[in-house]
């Protein structure tokens, strides 16, 4: 019979890695690793299995709170997206009949949260479209839209970045150099160091976001965060999917950017300067740097998350796809009355 089976992450993770490999690679990021670095006790991974016990998708769990209730959701870091890794060969009406089994369903319990996701990932339409055979209600929220850049584009335009933006960089890391020598350092999650993750901490810090009450939202200021990394760092695929700069004036770093790279996209998770350099733009200045860097490299886009298109724009972002946060439901009466509630962000 159709059956979902919950094992000891450390049992399954083969499992959990192989449908990462067969998934679209973009999406090849979803490793056990990924969802056991949120050192979260609650995580219960579960198999969806076919009626010859092959796996179709793997549902990493944690307990997380929405409103007053504990809804089980899809672990890992918020950016670049959450998911479930699938095998995408799968058929709908094979997935459909997995996660329409009793046992799925009492694993699952009354309800799961599958967010930030992407709308269009064609991974994601597959798991809807099964999940909506099996007898789910998914409720859909919109949270923005994805800002991205089409490299292969901008390439063959000829006009990017612009002569002009090139010159204005030039003159910017000039005057930077009057304080002290300006370099860019390359890292990745194979070979950086605590010195370059308390580099990166540095920046946060004197940075805009790091003077936010609370800290902001900080990848490595946070120590919580900075730890979620680089635990997800120590499976060495992940790892050399890590990738960033630094820039450096002198002794001091002034600004860098993180990233994960999977399939032919670059996802620009986090971008920061010290306030001290704000006048000639060393953010702006690595930035360009990064996205050449990539399509240096062969990558065909850069999805550079959510955020103010005022400035991404202009660097060559157009809005993309939009981002979701999705509930599956399985009692449709209940269905009806949390979609008020989540609409309403409950």
């Amino acid at each position: 019979m159709n059956a979902l089976s919950s094992i000891a992450p450390p049992d399954l993770r083969d499992e959990v890695n192989a449908l990462a490999e067969a998934d679209d690679p973009r999406r090849a990021f979803l490793r056990a690793c990924w969802f056991e670095a949120s050192d979260d006790p609650s995580l219960q991974t579960h198999i969806a299995r076919d009626l010859q016990g092959r796996p179709l998708l793997a549902l990493p769990l944690v307990a997380k709170s929405v409103g007053p209730l504990k809804i089980p959701q899809i672990a890992g870091a918020y950016w670049p997206f959450r998911g479930a890794p699938i095998d995408p060969t799968t058929s709908v009406e094979e997935l459909a009949s997995a996660l329409a089994d009793h046992t799925v369903a009492r694993e699952l319990g009354p309800a799961w949260r599958l967010g930030p996701a992407i709308a269009d990932d064609p991974s994601l339409l597959l798991l809807r479209e099964a999940a909506a055979q099996a007898g789910w209600h998914c409720l859909e929220r919109q949270i923005s839209s994805l800002f991205c850049l089409d490299l292969v584009a901008l390439r063959a335009s000829g006009s990017w970045p612009s002569t002009k933006g090139k010159q204005k960089d030039r003159w910017r890391v000039r005057q930077l150099e009057k304080t002290g020598p300006v370099r860019m350092e390359t890292f990745t999650g194979c070979d950086w160091t605590a010195a370059t993750r308390d580099a990166i901490a540095a920046i946060e810090a004197a940075s805009w976001v790091g003077q936010l009450d609370r800290g902001g939202d900080t990848k490595f200021h946070d120590p919580e965060l900075r730890r979620y990394w680089e635990r997800a760092a120590q499976d060495p695929v992940i790892a050399a999917m890590i990738r960033g700069h630094i820039l450096w004036v002198g002794e001091t770093p002034a600004a860098f950017t993180f990233g994960l790279e999977a399939g032919d996209t670059r996802y620009c998770i986090a971008n920061n300067f010290d306030q001290q350099f704000n006048k000639f733009s060393p953010g702006r200045v690595l930035l360009y740097h990064d996205f050449e860097d990539a399509a240096d490299r062969g990558f065909a886009r850069i999805d550079w998350g959510l955020g103010d298109g005022g400035y991404k724009g202009p660097m060559g972002a157009h809005e993309d796809a939009s981002v979701i946060d999705l509930l599956f439901v399985r009692n449709p009466v209940v269905a009806r009355i949390a979609a008020y509630f989540w609409q309403r962000g409950g």
